[in-house]
């Protein structure tokens, strides 16, 4: 029996019977070197070949995997056994397929395994070019399953792309290009990967060129030179991971690049097809740099729709996207003025209906566990992106009316009205509870006013240690204190005796901040005002005690800063911006 050949297929019952009874005794048959292949033992697998060398061409699972299937699924640890398997190898039976029709190419750009790549490739190059029983080539597995830590996926898409232009064009089973599938990758571009403020401030200096990615080479070379790039990285420690991930980026960026490059060479009406569904995917999921390129590269795309009459601007303020939203000020102003004028969809609405509309719920971003300080971010959020918007559109556009005859504002009422109750329960909540922590500061920093530490003179009743520098120090915190806390209780005052309706919101979003804010700084003054008296009374006796008193004093309003801070700087840098949306851009496009 010739094992490495496949089972034929037959129309008899019995033939097919026995045939699946073969196969199966096979299968039990190859089960030791299915699991030393799991387990990267080259040792206990060399002795099965020695003892039948038809093992190392042959089925041995039931999905129709050969040995080398399994040995790279198993991913980087078991290189040294896919490195002597292929060596045994006929460079044909490289490329065998699975039931799937997929390789073991296939396999390794699921995996990321860049060596296997290289292995693969180096000695036979053909199985770059045989897709699976769906069309699909390793390339898009690569694209398909790219991973933060696998740069070496984008490098493989860049040469393939470079030595085949027209798989740019290619489609899959599914008919999706390789473009439509980098448009679904948020991560793979800046304006999609969640960074830190720490990240961000790493991301921006850390020292990454494209210049060292490798032009015209061969796998080979190109793992080679990922494999060194990651050995260096690694010498800077924290910065490894951002330097991969600024790397990626770059790499992401120049095959777009090519990906749209291709797209342009094609027939004008397989161009528009080629680039309209990775635009509008680009324009939903927020990706800036996809959108970019491709108006840059063809301005009429600001023109495509997505069936529904919807362009590229309308899902933006759709899915409040505000950076993809300002491209439309890089515009000429004859364009932007077609663009906002003349664009409604299928339902008659125009651009300030969709600033109206809720943001989807799965795109909401804030804690889920707090629904209602969530819903109090949306309702300002949403008021801001909706009277942005209404800046740019003409008077008459404010008072068109859609299919359901509701004009922009009727329709913000009617969808924001639930939101509208969960906030107004929640700031009503909120204020109620900080209400109390000014009364009390109020109270303590009113009487500490009347006593004095250290007392008065019985004659005059002037502060004894008035010319004491810690005596003006408590006596200016104790006003600061008083005075802050006075505005910050008379701020939630007016948020608990207001309606927190659409119209109020911006309004009573700002009166809650400032309220907030006042409320910290009494509440630091105080501590402030407290360490001056105790060092007043305390200093006469013990001298060092100063020094004690104000780092005690700041641990308690440094602990808050810490945790709140960044919180609510952010919540009163979106309450205080005078526009949600950027009002200039530097993408000139036409």
């Amino acid at each position: 029996m010739d094992q490495s050949q496949f089972p034929v297929s037959s129309d008899n019952d019995s033939n097919k019977q026995s045939q699946a009874i073969e196969e199966e005794r096979e299968r039990r048959y190859y089960l030791p070197l299915y699991k030393a292949a799991l387990r990267g033992d080259w040792e206990a697998a060399s002795r099965i070949f020695c003892d039948d060398p038809g093992a190392v061409t042959a089925m041995i699972s039931g999905i129709g995997e050969i040995t080398l299937h399994v040995a790279i699924g198993k991913g980087r640890s078991s290189i040294r056994f896919i490195q002597k398997l292929v060596e045994l190898m006929p460079a044909d039976f490289l490329v065998a397929a699975n039931n799937d029709g997929e390789t073991p190419l296939h396999y390794a750009a699921i995996a990321g395994n860049v060596q296997a790549i290289r292995i693969l490739v180096t000695k036979n190059r053909a199985v770059l070019d045989i897709e699976n029983r769906h069309g699909s080539l390793p390339l898009h597995y690569a694209a398909q399953f790219c991973q933060k830590e696998a740069v070496s996926y984008i490098y493989m898409a860049l040469d393939v792309l470079r030595r085949y232009p027209k798989l740019a064009i290619e489609r899959d089973y599914e008919g999706t290009t390789a473009l439509a599938t980098l448009a679904n990758m948020p991560h793979a571009f800046p304006s999609g990967s969640k960074l830190g403020f720490c990240d961000r401030l790493l991301y921006r200096f850390a020292s990454v060129h494209s210049d060292g990615v490798p032009r015209g080479g061969d796998l080979e070379s190109i793992a080679d030179s990922s494999k060194e790039y990651q050995k260096e990285s690694k010498k800077f420690g924290f910065l490894h991971n951002t330097k991969n991930t600024k790397l990626k980026h770059i790499l992401a960026l120049e095959l777009l690049r090519l990906l749209i490059t291709e797209a342009l060479d094609a027939r004008p009406s397989e161009t528009r097809m080629l680039l309209k569904n990775p635009l509008h995917t680009s324009a939903r999921l927020g990706i800036y740099e996809v959108v970019v390129e491709i108006i840059k590269a063809y301005p009429e795309s600001v023109w495509f729709d997505d069936g529904d009459g919807r362009n590229i601007f309308h899902l933006a303020i759709i899915h409040r996207h505000k950076f993809i939203f300002s491209l439309l000020n890089g515009l000429s102003p004859q364009n932007k003025h077609h663009l906002v004028a003349s664009s409604t969809d299928r339902h008659g609405e125009n651009m300030l209906h969709f600033a109206a509309s809720v943001q989807p719920s799965d795109e909401i971003r804030g804690t889920p566990s707090d629904k209602n300080s969530g819903a109090a971010l949306k309702m300002h959020s949403d008021m801001q992106w909706f009277k942005d918007v209404e800046k740019i559109v003409q008077p008459l556009y404010r008072e068109m009316r859609n299919r359901n005859w509701d004009t922009p504002r009727m329709k913000f009422y009617k969808e924001h009205k639930y939101l509208a109750e969960d906030a107004d329960r929640w700031m009503k909540t909120i204020t109620s509870s900080c209400m109390v922590v000014p009364t009390l500061v109020i109270t303590v920093a009113f009487a500490a006013a009347f006593t004095v530490p250290g007392g008065n003179t019985q004659d005059q009743g002037i502060p004894i240690y008035l010319n004491q520098i810690s005596f003006m120090i408590f006596a200016v915190s104790d006003a600061l204190a008083f005075f802050s806390s006075s505005t910050s209780l008379l701020m939630f005052i007016c948020i608990f005796n207001s309606d927190y309706s659409e119209e109020n919101a911006v309004r009573s979003f700002k009166l809650f901040t400032f309220g907030f804010i006042s409320l910290f700084f009494s509440i630091a003054t105080m501590f402030a005002a407290f360490g001056a008296s105790l060092h007043i009374v305390l200093s006469q006796k013990v001298e060092w005690i100063a020094a004690p008193i104000s780092l005690l004093a700041c641990v308690p309003a440094a602990l808050f800063a810490y945790f709140q801070f960044p919180q609510w700087f952010s919540v009163a840098y979106s309450a205080f911006k005078p526009s949600i949306i950027p009002q200039h851009t530097e993408e000139i496009i036409f």
